[in-house]
């Protein structure tokens, strides 16, 4: 059987978690993949330009370049992870079996009011 926690198992692995207000998604092996994608060839010297433009930037009229470079690195990327098939349900379940409010527990409702 597949770890509930993990619906989605490629082409990027999803995990997916509850915190108290709700859930997270954990996507790692996306957010890898970008950095190494930024890291190598023409994206580095972009990066290198963007962190040089933001290091001296003085106050603006909110068309800063270095917001400019920003949009269009992000542009470059690849910014939506590929959910299929049958994994989309898996998703979908997981992320609605965990973000169904807990009921509070007669002292907790005490203590809240």
């Amino acid at each position: 059987m597949t770890d509930p926690n993990k619906p989605v198992d490629g082409p990027y692995p999803i995990q997916v978690g509850k915190i108290p207000t709700g859930i997270t998604l954990d996507v790692t092996a996306f957010v890898t993949d970008l950095v190494v994608e930024l890291a190598q060839g023409a994206l580095h010297s972009d990066l290198c330009d963007i962190a040089e433009m933001y290091e001296t930037a003085a106050a603006h009229d909110g068309h800063a370049r270095e917001q400019l470079l920003v949009e269009e690195l992000v542009d470059r990327l690849a910014t939506r992870i590929p959910v299929y098939g049958v994994q989309c349900y898996a998703l979908a379940d997981r992320i609605r079996e965990l973000a169904e409010p807990v009921a509070l527990s007669s002292q907790q409702n005490r203590r809240a009011s």
